[in-house]
């Protein structure tokens, strides 16, 4: 990880790789102790709560070790990542973004529609504005668009471009996360939105892009792991969509959309989809400051390959993930009463995680009575229709769904929540950085002081972190309209 630097850049590099190597050892053990506190018969609820928990306290730690006063870090992390854990933060921060409207990507065609709209768009940064970036030393591609045409109303449009998708980025980040949380573990959700958007603030606002690329970072390696635990669960046992008869991809893909999930395949509008998916990608600020902070010169090449291999690996995680979970909720409820339905269906409604008839359902009785309030007679089986969950809660209820224990449930809301808050706090730096250093340090004809534009900067991540935790606890928006 270290590279040939000189002096005091050196030293800080190794107190900061040994911070965050601190943080991934700890969650680890985290992880190793709540599988031992669910072999031995620990309340579910406080199993289920420590990976999550501590994945926001150590995130936040992570982010405030990382401050820095040091325009040059704060802006482009020193210019200094290495191409391999630029790629890996990009592809995380991606896997973030895909998590709010995942259903669309499950059992999709790899050669149209939205996945291969993001690795066109991946491919797009990686090949082209990525190294174009480093090459002329702009921070993003309104600054590098605003060099070009050095117009006020021009620079001041395409900062206004930037500031509205990074901050629509940051509040859907912090909305997912303090849904998963809310509906896996329940709570006040002002508070959880309180915890949640302060620890994306803290993330993004004492180091900058520093603080938030190795996040975005440390959030893979946690999603790697959370995600790929059900995912083999589901490959070990031959369950949905690994079974040897039925049960398959196309079977997943009729299911989702049973559910409403997923909009039938259409080729015009998967090859709109597609251009659309990349274009958004590949100017997407909060992905493109990522590719900023690689070094300047020989680097181009291995950040697209990382960043390529591991959005592979991502998607076929959640892909699997979400396909495994519509394909086990469909098994289990459609067309059977619902006064007959599995413990593990009854368990997820009762968290809010799916609604049988339009209302949770604690047990057999509740939800034969919300099924007669919905017009259901009596011994008539329930529908897809009558089945309803979000995207975002059926990848959560999987473990439920299938009885993977309490650990494997806790582990994978970590991982839904650590990339919820790393996507969080880039949406953020960059709504931060378009703000403080794109519009009013260079407007202002760059005669700043360094501290009043950072001052600026974080003021600016403050106001939208707050925004963001205000319209969760409002439920002004749904994070897959924001982004999707």
């Amino acid at each position: 990880m270290l590279q040939s630097l000189g002096g005091r850049d050196f030293r800080d590099r190794e107190k900061r790789d040994g911070r965050i190597a601190l943080v991934i050892a700890i969650f680890a053990f985290i992880v190793a102790f709540s599988a031992l506190l669910d072999r031995i018969g620990a309340p579910p609820a406080l199993v289920e709560a420590i990976a999550p928990y501590f994945t926001i306290v150590g995130f936040a730690a992570l982010g405030l070790s990382l401050h820095t006063q040091r325009a040059s870090f704060y802006y482009a992390a020193g210019r200094a990542v290495p191409p391999e854990y630029v790629g890996f933060a990009q592809a995380a921060l991606l896997a973030g973004l895909i998590l709010t409207f995942a259903s669309e990507f499950s059992a999709r065609a790899l050669l149209l529609g939205p996945i291969a709209g993001v690795f066109a768009g991946v491919a797009v940064i990686g090949g082209l504005l990525g190294p174009l970036l480093r090459k002329t030393r702009a921070l993003s591609l309104s600054d590098l668009l605003s060099t070009r045409f050095p117009g006020f109303w021009t620079r001041l449009g395409f900062v206004s471009v930037a500031c509205i998708a990074s901050a629509l980025v940051a509040m859907a980040g912090e909305i997912s996360a303090i849904r998963i949380l809310t509906g896996l573990l329940g709570g006040q959700r002002p508070l959880v939105a309180a915890m949640v958007g302060l620890s994306a603030l803290v993330i993004a606002n004492p180091g900058g892009l520093l603080g938030t690329i190795w996040t975005a970072f440390a959030a893979g390696l946690v999603a790697v792991a959370g995600l790929a635990w059900p995912a083999g669960r589901l490959a070990l046992s031959g369950a949905p969509p690994f079974a040897e008869t039925g049960g398959g991809w196309h079977e997943a893909q009729a299911r989702l959309e049973s559910f409403g999930l997923l909009s039938p395949s259409n080729y015009a509008a998967d090859l709109l989809v597609t251009l659309a998916v990349a274009l958004g990608i590949a100017t997407l600020a909060p992905l493109l400051s990522c590719a900023a902070a690689a070094p300047r010169t020989g680097s181009s090449g291995r950040s697209a390959a990382s960043a390529l291999g591991w959005t592979f690996v991502f998607v076929t995680l959640i892909t699997t993930g979400v396909s495994g979970a519509a394909l086990s909720l469909g098994r289990q409820s459609v067309d059977q009463l619902p006064e007959r339905l599995p413990a593990a269906v009854y368990a997820a409604s009762a968290q809010g995680l799916v609604t049988l008839c339009g209302a949770p359902a604690q047990g057999p009785t509740s939800a034969a009575q919300a099924c007669a309030k919905d017009g259901i007679a009596p011994g008539k089986p329930l529908r897809p229709r009558d089945i309803g969950v979000r995207s975002d809660s059926l990848l959560t209820a999987l473990p439920r769904l299938e009885q993977m224990g309490a650990a494997a449930s806790g582990l994978l809301a970590a991982a839904q929540i650590g990339l919820a808050l790393a996507l969080a706090a880039a949406g953020l730096q960059g709504f931060g950085a378009a703000f403080g250093q794109e519009a009013f340090h260079r407007m202002r004809g760059e005669v700043d002081l360094t501290s009043r534009r950072l001052a600026m900067t974080r003021f600016a991540q403050a106001a939208t972190a707050v925004a963001g935790a205000y319209a969760a606890v409002q439920n002004l928006f749904d994070p897959q309209a924001l982004v999707w």
